[in-house]
């Protein structure tokens, strides 16, 4: 009786790691939602003892990106032409946020990488930009994982860790399709990325009317 009880009882809690096990690699698969109209992303940043929040709205999110943004004091748009989402050689961190401005990348992204950028880094693991318009040397130095919150539930997110020769580190989403940047470092600056939203409506507040239907300007 005792062995039948123990074994019952060992029965169990295989089930139990089973089950257990089922649950963490679920979620643990789970993969991010595909961006697309109305998409919202919201970066958290904090520079010493200051706190605020940078957040975006995506009109179009492929063949071309069309965004809004918005922090505490200002917002404008900024539109990327596929050709910059696919190779451009430029990333800039501030030269398109123009406050009440609409803007329009030139051989140039900002918030994502290329996807040409994206393959050199995990390739050759390095690669060449034009960093604000200087010519600078990016270096990928490791994978990691970021939780971030997707649609309420929190997610760990791939990502590959680069620096560059200004002494910032920027983490971005471990995929070529959606290079997003989730983290900047930069001395005491650290903006990440807090949540991501894909299953709200009409979230979009600037981006109406005219300048929705006529996208591909």
């Amino acid at each position: 009786m005792r062995i039948q009880r123990s074994l019952l009882a060992c029965a169990l809690l295989l089930i139990v790691i089973a089950v257990t096990g089922a649950i963490e690699s679920s979620a643990g698969d789970r993969q991010l939602p595909q961006f697309g109209r109305d998409t919202v992303l919201v970066w958290k940043i904090q520079n010493m003892d200051y706190e605020s929040s940078f957040v975006v709205r995506i009109a179009d999110f492929l063949p071309d990106r069309f965004l809004e943004w918005e922090d505490e004091q200002s917002q404008g748009t900024i539109f990327m032409p596929n050709r910059d989402i696919l190779e451009a050689k430029g990333f800039v961190n501030s030269n398109l946020f123009n406050s009440g401005v609409d803007s329009k990348s030139k051989n140039a992204t900002t918030l994502w990488l290329s996807q040409q950028a994206y393959r050199d880094l995990k390739t050759k693991k390095k690669a060449k930009i034009q960093l604000d318009g200087v010519t600078s040397l990016m270096e990928y130095v490791g994978d990691d994982q970021l939780a971030v919150e997707v649609n309420r539930s929190s997610m760990n997110l791939p990502v590959i860790k680069v620096k560059d020769d200004r002494g910032s580190e920027r983490w971005f989403l471990d995929s070529e399709d959606n290079p997003l940047m989730l983290r900047h470092l930069i001395r005491k600056y650290d903006q990440t990325l807090a949540s991501v939203t894909t299953d709200q409506p009409n979230t979009l507040r600037w981006i109406k009317g005219k300048k929705l239907a006529n996208m591909s300007r």
